[in-house]
């Protein structure tokens, strides 16, 4: 609970127990492979409209140069890695985890002069109107956070704020999800049996 100006803000969490029954009960059913793919596909969609809004954010902020941030933005569900398993974000029952992230491509291109690294992944140019191959560079956490130049350490923020409109749609499309999945697997194994 928080007080600001004069407007108090409660936030209650509740539905877990009956998450984690639901979890439960599709591994039992299932499997733990299906069980993974039910849970990343929900996370993944249940994402899609953060990742609308930091794409609008992107673009109401005015941060469109050549199109390949607002391009390469994706949702992206997986299972925790060492890395994020170490995040003081991570607890230790995680098992999926989901973000928008900006992911340019993993090939990349032979690049003869060694100035940047191209990927294989091509966008459209806003500015040209051409095909170009994507380059890796720190421009998301440039104008999220801003750098020592350009925002004195302000920046534009797109993806926070997008998380932040979006979070409470985001469990509950996840809860929906989730539930009209175990339906659906309900029934298709229902009439195998």
């Amino acid at each position: 609970m928080s007080e600001d100006k004069g407007f108090t803000t409660i936030i209650k969490w509740q539905g877990f127990k009956e998450f984690e029954e639901l979890l439960d009960k599709i591994d039992e059913d299932f499997g733990e492979k299906d069980s993974q793919n039910i849970l990343r596909n929900a996370m993944r969609a249940s994402m899609v409209p953060v990742l609308n809004s930091a794409r609008g954010h992107l673009e109401a902020n005015g941060n469109v140069d050549t199109g390949q941030l607002l391009k390469s933005l994706q949702v992206e569900a997986r299972k925790p890695t060492a890395r994020d398993k170490r995040s003081i974000y991570s607890t230790p029952t995680m098992i999926m985890i989901a973000r928008v992230t900006v992911a340019p491509g993993r090939k990349f291109l032979p690049d003869q002069t060694n100035k940047h690294k191209q990927f294989t992944k091509t966008f459209k140019s806003v500015k040209t109107g051409k095909l170009q191959h994507n380059i890796s560079d720190a421009r998301a956490f440039a104008i999220e956070f801003g750098t020592a130049r350009w925002q004195q350490g302000e920046g534009r923020p797109f993806m926070r704020p997008a998380l932040e409109s979006n979070a409470v749609s985001v469990t509950n499309n996840l809860g929906q999800m989730l539930g009209n999945a175990l339906l659906k697997y309900k029934s298709k194994v229902m009439k195998v049996r």
